[in-house]
């Protein structure tokens, strides 16, 4: 009963967030904005998501086979995947993430296989989106001193670039064993157990060199097409002054923040991201609120079609017979 006490009230801190900048928000400036929205940009966005989807299912079904499992076709992975995006965006917690293995679980296929396959499609999002959250910090430092500057943006872009080139690193046994090696050094001595274990759970994990390299292009297809529909949300508002790197930034940090315990569906988490955005770019918070809405509108997207898809094939509630 405490830890459920606990974890809705860390729930609550993005609502309690978002009321926060709605009360200090002008009203009068963040009617005017949605007024003057351009919906073409918006409609695109919107219609970009069976490519979303798509790429999505695709690098899943990779990541099955890789790992021995019997993934079903691709079109089937793309409704379950949708299921899983209406849940995800309704439910707190992985409910999504469950329910996707539901649909996929038999003999063949048993359930921590598909919970781990699930984990590492996740790992390859939070690689990519860290990638973005970093080209964010770069373009953040023009707003810096010459001084300060390029050595900031150095620092970012090479952090970016070696989050990218660790995550075909991880999902290959070899290169993999030899990273946790090296850091296996470091690790305090009563450490060592827990980071054993810890490791071990990669140990089912070896990918080829071919499937490593159509993970990291269905990966980078994944962020991409995300990027695409955000900055046509920036596009509909007129945003003119962000740059790209901001955006692709802020696309980044959002989803970072997203994962963590703290709200419900982002909320009030992704106005934080893109208040301070906004502001350091000469735009009034009421913007970013605007903005925020027409993130809104993408998520209400994917639980409307989530949800109707799960009307017409419902969510298994126990294994399926050949299992």
């Amino acid at each position: 009963m405490q830890r459920t006490i606990i974890r809705w009230s860390l729930r609550l801190i993005g609502p309690l967030l978002f009321v926060l900048f709605l009360w200090r928000t002008d009203l009068h400036v963040l009617a005017a904005a949605l007024t003057h929205v351009n919906w073409w940009p918006v409609a695109i966005s919107l219609a970009l998501m069976p490519f979303f989807i798509i790429v999505k299912a695709w690098r899943w079904q990779i990541i099955m086979r890789e790992l021995g499992l019997q993934p079903p076709h691709i079109w089937i992975l793309c409704r379950i995947y949708t299921v899983g995006l209406f849940l995800g965006g309704t439910t707190p917690g992985q409910s999504g993430d469950f329910a996707k293995a539901l649909y996929v679980r038999n003999a063949q296929n048993p359930m921590p296989s598909l919970l781990f396959s699930i984990f590492v499609e996740r790992l390859c999002d939070v690689a990519a989106m860290a990638v973005l959250a970093f080209v964010g910090l770069a373009a953040l430092a023009d707003s810096l001193d010459a001084s300060n500057k390029a050595s900031i943006q150095r620092v970012t872009i090479l952090v970016a670039v070696v989050i990218f080139a660790m995550l075909p690193a991880l999902l290959i046994r070899r290169s993999r064993n030899w990273g946790f090696g090296l850091v296996r050094i470091i690790v305090p001595t009563r450490w060592k157990a827990r980071f054993d274990t810890i490791t071990q759970q990669f140990d089912a994990l070896d990918i080829s060199g071919r499937a490593a390299a159509a993970l990291v292009l269905t990966t980078c297809g994944s962020a991409l097409s995300t990027a695409i529909r955000i900055a046509l949300l920036f596009t509909a508002m007129d945003l003119t002054r962000i740059p790209l790197a901001a955006v692709l930034g802020s696309t980044g940090q959002i989803a970072l923040l997203q994962a963590l315990p703290i709200s419900v569906s982002g909320l009030g988490i992704r106005e934080a991201v893109l208040i301070g955005l906004l502001n350091a770019h000469g735009y009034a918070s009421a913007y970013a609120i605007a903005l925020s809405g027409l993130f809104l509108i993408i998520n209400v997207e994917h639980i409307l079609v989530g949800f109707a898809v799960s009307l017409r094939y419902p969510i298994p509630s126990e294994v399926p017979p050949n299992a």
